[in-house]
């Protein structure tokens, strides 16, 4: 259709959450116009879970198009079709991407050039994107993300554009969990969004079901102790373990600085091994879950939703969904010293990983209690607009979520400028764009200034690793 806008993402392997991002994105650039959706998977196992994840957008754009692996964009449509797709866009949005991660790159960049017509480009919250101004030779243009309150960034409030849903959360968890509704105990939902990759910190004990005394459990039930390490003094052992993407960014500095040097992509420990509570232990510890439960009524359900715990079981599970009852807590020192403590039977805690569509989102958060885990931008956003209290230093994005959390204490949420709205501004206001293009160019210089004065060098003179760690915000 005439005055449609060109919308491409980068979802790089460790999550989902780019592809969340890129359709925030395109929901609210649908209310202004238009979309042809381009994505863009560097992992081909990520191509089949993801496109089934934004199935139901995707289905209402005039244009979609999916890449994967090595696979260019070049592999999938003409060089013809793209330049023309490219020319005849009213605006071009690359809604997330990072520069230096993807051989696609040079594709884009050379569409800008041979036509000579710019983009917006947009990447995950609070990250730069180096001197996009010398390297896209003007042509790119980079609009600020992130928990910023003085209009130097913004986050998507899609969440709460999205429609309610009749779905009764709590009666299909109840059913997940072998309950039934008729229950008289007060029943809890808590919602824990950990990374995937991130699985094998959580450390667990499979117990016996025999231990359930008294007491019927479905077949597809199992009974676990969480293994929670602590200190002398018998608390949380917090440490000062680093986040996942801050040990593989030092390895990604090694590597610029010794080429020989091979990096490792799994750098998750065990919680147990490391002798820091991994995120799972913290929750259950600081959202005061393990507390008495408050109230006249004694009897409990506790039920922590957690997609990205138990992924085997789940994936082995014909029904799509893994259920553990948490019937114990192990309590162990560095010196592997350990205490065991038994739940009596009113207080019956499960652990549920079963995916929520994104469709649920907004009424599957409305019936959670407030304290939630959640790592990535989208999530915590989610969570925020939501009202609820993210309350866990997350293992990746620290500096967003404590940004996030000060707005909130501080209550100027409000004043975090709506990405969506920025979006929308850049297709159909003339002097929004003006303003915007000479922002990234002033933010780009500053930032190629930043990255010479740090390397001791001109940009002609940095090496190849150089330039993608400048590209993908890791200088500067």
């Amino acid at each position: 259709p005439e005055g449609y806008c060109l919308v491409f993402t980068l979802v790089l392997p460790d999550g989902l959450g780019d592809l969340i991002f890129g359709e925030n994105a395109v929901q609210e650039l649908l209310d202004v116009t238009p979309i042809a959706w381009v994505r863009c998977h560097v992992s081909d196992e990520q191509l089949r879970p993801g496109e089934e994840l934004i199935a139901a957008t995707a289905a209402r754009l005039s244009f979609n198009l999916a890449s994967a692996g090595k696979s260019s964009l070049g592999d999938k449509i003409s060089p013809q079709r793209l330049e023309q797709l490219w020319g005849k866009a009213r605006a071009r949005f690359l809604a997330p991407w990072i520069f230096g991660l993807s051989e696609n790159d040079q594709v884009l960049l050379d569409l800008a050039k041979r036509s000579q017509k710019a983009f917006w480009a947009l990447t995950e919250y609070g990250r730069s994107m180096g001197n996009i101004h010398h390297y896209s030779e003007g042509l790119g243009h980079l609009i600020p993300t992130g928990w910023s309150c003085d209009g130097s960034g913004g986050v998507f409030r899609s969440i709460l554009r999205a429609a309610r849903t009749a779905t009764p959360w709590r009666r299909l968890l109840l059913e997940h969990c072998g309950l039934k509704e008729t229950t008289s105990a007060r029943v809890r939902l808590w919602w824990f969004y950990s990374r995937k990759d991130d699985e094998k910190k959580h450390s667990f004990r499979e117990l016996d079901r025999e231990t359930m005394t008294g007491e019927e459990l479905p077949g597809h039930v199992r009974v676990v102790s969480k293994v929670i390490p602590v200190d002398a003094e018998g608390k949380v052992a917090r440490g000062n373990e680093k986040t996942s993407g801050e040990k593989l960014a030092e390895q990604i500095f090694q590597a610029a600085a010794d080429p020989s040097f091979k990096p490792q992509v799994d750098v998750t420990c065990a919680e147990v091994s490391a002798g820091c509570a991994g995120q799972l232990s913290q929750f259950l510890w600081d959202s005061n879950l393990l507390s008495p439960p408050e109230g006249p009524q004694s009897e409990v359900v506790d039920i922590i939703v957690a997609p990205n715990v138990f992924i085997s079981w789940r994936k082995a599970s014909p029904e799509g969904r893994a259920v553990a009852r948490m019937r114990e807590i192990d309590l162990v020192q560095r010196n592997g010293s350990t205490q065991v403590f038994t739940f009596p039977s009113s207080r019956k805690i499960y652990i549920c990983s079963v995916r929520v569509p994104r469709e649920e989102m907004r009424t599957f958060l409305e019936a959670c209690e407030d304290p939630v885990y959640t790592t990535g931008d989208q999530s915590l956003a989610e969570a925020m607009w939501m009202g609820k209290v993210p309350c866990v230093k997350p293992d990746a994005k620290v500096q967003q979520w404590h940004l996030a959390l000060t707005a909130k204490i501080q209550g100027v949420m409000e004043k975090v400028p709506d990405l969506g709205a920025e979006l929308r501004k850049l297709v159909i206001d003339e002097k929004a764009q003006q303003a915007a293009r000479r922002r990234s160019k002033e933010r780009s210089e500053q930032c190629e200034r930043q990255i010479i004065a740090q390397l001791g060098c001109a940009p002609s003179q940095w090496n190849s690793t150089q330039q993608v760690l400048a590209r993908s915000g890791m200088l500067g």
